[in-house]
């Protein structure tokens, strides 16, 4: 087995159930080797070889959450993505922990122990929705004089203008 033929089996298994419930003992086992063998085969651990794999997969594909401990980084930005949504959504100001949590399927306490306070959370939504170019977030954003919010390029600005004014 290959890293090639590796890397397809686990692109596979995370289409099936998502990413964040990739284990390498479960890769080793479908792929038919030895689980100690997977840094000398792939070149790399089992975390860069997720990072890897992140870039690679669309973010809807994320799959529900069937192990309680998922990898740290994955499910950090698993619970980006749902602060994001509700964001967009409900709106940059009315994104509440508990709100959060819920669609995430995580407990209050890990919000919390990945993003610290709400006032912390805002902040990695907005900086987030300025990478991304979310023109949604970025307009509340704006309109709410938020600094990260400012720091966005000046096209992201001008689409994110044109929504206050059409709202």
């Amino acid at each position: 087995m290959n890293r090639d033929q590796i890397r397809n089996i686990a692109m596979t298994m995370a289409e099936e159930a998502g990413l964040i419930n990739l284990s390498r003992k479960a890769l080793c086992d479908r792929a038919g080797i030895p689980d100690g063998s997977f840094p000398h085969i792939m070149g790399c651990n089992f975390t860069d070889f997720i990072e890897e794999l992140k870039g690679d997969l669309m973010p809807s594909r994320t799959g529900p959450v069937t192990k309680s401990r998922a990898n740290p980084t994955l499910r950090r930005d698993q619970i980006l993505n749902v602060a994001l949504t509700l964001a967009a959504k409900k709106g940059y100001q009315n994104i509440t922990r508990d709100g959060i949590a819920e669609k995430a399927g995580v407990s209050m306490g890990l919000v919390t122990r990945y993003f610290g306070t709400m006032n912390q959370l805002k902040i990695a939504v907005m900086r987030a929705a300025v990478k991304r170019g979310i023109a949604e977030i970025v307009a509340q954003g704006l309109a709410n004089g938020d600094s990260h919010a400012k720091k966005a390029s000046a096209e992201l600005k001008a689409k994110a203008a044109t929504l206050l004014v059409n709202f």
